[in-house]
């Protein structure tokens, strides 16, 4: 909540700003020159970033922010670099707050697969940080009482991240029931059940989400190591074959890897 109001209040401050300059300048000039300088700092946090400086590189990234309270790939940013430095809750705030603002302009309206990036990294802060069960119980109540996808996603990534076979693939059902053409949920509860090589129950996830994007590599990749040849055949999948649950017990595997899943915290970001 104290988040949310920030957010709020930062916004209403932009907004001050841009107007202020207008009137000041006469021009239709003020919140460019906001934004310029935002993706300034972004760009020296990301250099930062990248040579593993990640204090410095939170500093930038908050200056970004403060200079546009809008800026989500510098919240998002902000986020890995606050997890790197083992500062989970720090993190968790960030990527919350990217999540919160995406929708607010027309480029992260427009940028789908960002999007997923920061759920990714909300996931893994819940999933590696210290003291982040009230933020899973949250999660989780509203995914059961309220079956929003997203919740669903980032319980799935928590579990397959921590290992819980079971409960990923519950959260990945449920997501994948409530939006069966969302081609991120699918993709990714395919890939996952072949990296716990449940390679009969992925093969239809998969080739649903080849009929909904056939250009993902990943995709293609798993199916082509299911011996399934990508094609314009696969095109007219419309409906998934099986039930993502299996019948019975799952088997005991070794704890999951991200294998061809996206990993949100590589040493390298690009903006």
């Amino acid at each position: 909540m104290i988040q949310s109001i920030r957010t709020s209040q930062s916004l209403k401050s932009l907004r001050s700003v841009c107007l202020l300059s207008t009137v000041a300048l006469g021009v239709v000039g003020g919140c460019a020159d906001v934004v310029t300088y935002s993706k300034d700092s972004r760009r020296e946090g990301i250099e930062l970033y990248n040579r593993q400086a990640y204090a410095d590189a939170a500093g930038a990234f908050r200056n970004a922010v403060r200079q546009n309270p809008r800026d989500y790939r510098s919240y998002y940013y902000l986020g890995a670099a606050n997890e790197q430095l083992g500062q989970y809750q720090q993190a968790l705030a960030a990527y919350k707050t990217s999540y919160q603002v995406i929708d607010t302009t027309m480029e992260g309206k427009q940028d789908p697969e960002f999007r997923y990036r920061v759920l990714n990294g909300w996931a893994s802060a819940i999933a590696t940080g210290d003291n982040t069960d009230v933020e899973l119980n949250a999660i989780e109540l509203r995914a059961r009482t309220r079956g929003q996808t997203d919740d669903n996603y980032i319980l799935a990534r928590v579990y397959a991240q921590r290992g819980d076979h079971d409960s990923a693939i519950e959260a990945y059902e449920r997501a994948v029931n409530i939006d069966p053409n969302n081609f991120h949920y699918v993709r990714e509860a395919g890939l996952y059940l072949e990296s716990i090589s449940q390679q009969q129950r992925a093969i239809p996830l998969l080739k649903r989400a080849y009929s909904l994007d056939n250009t993902d590599t990943q995709v293609t990749a798993a199916l082509s190591r299911l011996n399934i040849v990508p094609g314009p055949s696969l095109k007219a999948e419309s409906q998934l074959a099986r039930p993502l649950v299996p019948k019975g017990p799952i088997p005991e595997l070794p704890l999951y890897n991200t294998g061809g899943l996206s990993n949100t915290n590589e040493p390298t970001i690009h903006d």
